[in-house]
């Protein structure tokens, strides 16, 4: 009895654990109905549809509405765990000169 219940609690925590990931990408202005200076931020949230946002490419005026979108996300409960910025580079970051890199994904998860 002890360890059928000791699974029922393992799979209730883990299924529980898995369910709580919030996505945040970037990407090419040409998958939504964004013009040529913005770029496409996607909103997944855990359990709704996905939010599309069209945000300035440029550094000047694209990272204080990426910041809002990522502070709403973390006001939520979520912390940052990881960041992956779609390449193999490890010299590549969030910003790439003067525009903010296209394929950076952000992974929320409640702690």
């Amino acid at each position: 009895m002890k360890k059928l219940l000791f699974v029922l609690a393992f799979t209730f925590i883990g299924g529980q654990s898995f369910s709580q990931i919030y996505l945040v990408t970037l990407s090419d202005n040409g998958i939504g109905s964004c013009s040529n200076q913005e770029i496409l931020l996607t909103k997944i949230p855990p359990a709704g549809p996905a939010t599309y946002i069209c945000i300035p490419e440029s550094i000047e005026f694209g990272l204080v509405p990426l910041n809002q979108e990522l502070n709403n996300i973390i006001s939520l409960g979520y912390k940052l765990i990881a960041t992956n910025n779609g390449t193999t580079d490890a010299a590549s970051g969030l910003i790439n000169e003067e525009t903010i890199n296209k394929g950076t994904t952000f992974y929320f998860a409640i702690p």
